[in-house]
């Protein structure tokens, strides 16, 4: 923030050191003492008053000089010096003391002729006065800093920036009030400046005014004075000081009050408190603005430097602004292919299911998922005894009943007959069915392949149910790939398009692919909505087995890089904008 007239606490400072050496002047030269100029150098040399610049020239080296001679040890330094301006040699004095909690300053003085013992005395004695006018001032100082620091705590634990402007405002007229009692009440005023004319924003002890109230107009008319002048005005009842920030005005504070409620000590605490809290509230406002107002100001911002950096010849401005186009060719102007990622898996062309051909025990296991078998190579055998036993018993009772048989076709009973022959037929068919189980208890492969599941080895003499599914088997030498593509994806997905894929197995190497078909089978992968999209190879059949697992792109159009990057974000919000508005 650019600074103003007394807009600082400290700034004001000298002012009030100038004032209290004054008053001390006229009580020396009222004790015969006279001093043609006085200067004050606090330590550390932070605020000072220094000699008046008619006597500042003759006596600068030599005030110096003496201020490097005087310490704790030796309070008093004298030397002679020429100041033509003053008409012939002066006595410069510098005096070191000590005020207020534990300060240290450096008093000098041009005493002119006659210069005696009896002058220096008058000056160590009249310091006393000075040095309680200077804690006095350093009271004042620091009750004030105290004050400040109470009034910006009440600032920032408002919610909002109007709550915290007003409550503001109203501590602190409460505060000029108090600073000048029994005068008439103080009100104040804070403007809005940043546009083209200061707009009223909160008065002391007012939460609303209407904004063509006479009070608010009279009000307006002196902000709009300060604002011309860009500087503190006062006339009559009224005074107003303007706040700039980068040469810009952006608040105005407007106090009105009789001449005995604007006393300096009252100017002086609201220049304070508005130097101090004008930033936060300013800063307060800004970031209580919507989002498309903070684009707004920081492209306008970026214009601005642009503009200096061509008038200037900044560079490192001109070469942002390249940066920023190259960016912006890149983000918008160069289409690049858009790509849907999606899970891959890697499929036979033809899987064969092998099943339990009837309910037994698993006696033996060939072979374990991974194995490469042949056409008709036994995966599985059963458990066969059982079967055997029922075949001797029913090939027992096939014996028996044909001997029934032909008895009863020798003694030409027909009852007997008919009946040995049904007999007969039920234990031919308890045999069959039993010889055709025996037949199937070995499980062979129907194709050649790879056993891609049914790992019985360690189950040996297990029960299996009839038609239990014990291998399954993909065909060899033909793939396809199965993709799990999202939801979110699947309507830009289309048989015909073409990608490639990575496998877990291989990540070096990459496989092109082309849709051959879009299902509409649904299902759901580690918490994803997906659908079954199925590829086949562009190029030669990879060696590869099925199983195996990877991540597909496949490639659905051509876009700019910024409507790929945001197509996901601008997707979910409009289905939020759907299920909020509709």
């Amino acid at each position: 923030m650019n600074p103003q007239p007394q807009p600082n606490p400290d700034e004001a400072a000298p002012d009030e050191l100038a004032v209290a050496l004054a008053a001390w002047r006229e009580r020396l030269a009222a004790a015969g003492t006279r001093c043609t100029a006085v200067a004050l150098v606090p330590d550390p040399p932070a605020v000072g008053v220094p000699f008046d610049a008619a006597v500042e020239a003759a006596v600068h080296e030599t005030w110096l000089r003496l201020q490097q001679r005087v310490d704790d040890e030796r309070p008093v330094a004298l030397e002679r010096v020429a100041i033509p301006q003053a008409g012939g040699v002066h006595l410069l004095m510098a005096a070191r003391f000590g005020y207020g909690q534990g300060q240290k300053a450096t008093l000098g003085l041009c005493l002119p002729a006659p210069h005696g013992e009896r002058v220096v005395q008058a000056v160590l004695f009249g310091l006393a006065s000075l040095q309680w006018a200077l804690t006095e001032h350093q009271q004042t100082a620091l009750r004030r800093g105290m004050h400040l620091l109470e009034v910006l705590g009440h600032v920032e634990s408002q919610s909002g920036a109007r709550a915290a402007a007003q409550e503001w405002v109203n501590r602190t007229a409460a505060w000029a009030r108090a600073a000048a009692p029994g005068a008439a009440p103080l009100t104040l005023a804070l403007f809005d400046a940043s546009g083209s004319a200061p707009r009223w924003w909160v008065g002391a002890d007012t939460a609303w005014a209407q904004k063509a109230s006479p009070a608010v107009l009279e009000a307006g008319e002196q902000a709009q004075r300060a604002l011309a002048a860009l500087r503190e005005v006062q006339e009559g009842a009224w005074w107003a000081v303007p706040m700039l920030h980068q040469g810009r005005p952006v608040a105005v504070l407007v106090a009105r009050g009789e001449a005995a409620a604007c006393t300096p000590e009252v100017l002086r605490v609201l220049r304070a408190s508005l130097a101090l809290v004008e930033p936060l509230l300013r800063q307060w406002r800004l970031a209580e603005r919507s989002l498309p107002l903070h684009a707004l100001d920081a492209l306008r911002h970026l214009l601005t430097q642009l503009t200096r950096a061509r008038d200037n010849g900044h560079l490192s401005w001109k070469l942002s602004a390249l940066g920023l186009l190259l960016a912006g060719i890149m983000l918008f102007a160069i289409p690049m292919d858009e790509r849907v990622t999606a899970p891959v898996v890697i499929e036979g062309q033809t899987r064969q299911l092998v099943s339990a051909p009837f309910e037994g025990f698993v006696a033996t296991v060939r072979v374990r998922p991974g194995a490469v078998v042949a056409a008709g190579q036994e995966l599985l055998a059963l458990d066969t005894r059982e079967l055997q036993v029922e075949q001797t018993k029913y090939s027992g009772e096939e014996e028996q009943v044909a001997a029934k048989l032909r008895q009863a076709m020798a003694d030409h009973d027909a009852a007997a007959l008919a009946l040995a022959a049904s007999q007969l037929q039920s234990a031919r068919a308890q045999l069959g069915l039993v010889r055709a189980k025996l037949a199937r208890a070995s499980v062979a492969a129907p194709v050649a392949g790879l056993v891609v599941s049914g790992d019985w080895s360690q189950q040996l003499g297990a029960p299996v149910e009839s038609g239990k599914q014990l291998f399954e088997i993909a065909s060899s030498g033909a793939y396809r790939v199965a993709l799990h593509v999202a939801d979110q994806d699947i309507a830009r997905v289309q048989a015909g398009q073409h990608g490639a894929l990575r496998l877990a197995g291989v990540p070096h190497q990459t496989y092109a692919f082309q849709l051959a078909l879009v299902t509409a089978t649904a299902s759901v992968q580690d918490s994803n909505n997906g659908f079954r999209v199925e590829a086949a190879w562009d190029d030669a059949v990879p060696t590869l087995s099925p199983g195996m697992q990877g991540v597909g792109k496949i490639v659905v159009g051509r876009a700019n890089l910024f409507t790929i990057a945001t197509r996901s974000s601008i997707d979910w919000l409009r289905m939020k904008w759907w299920s909020w508005w509709f």
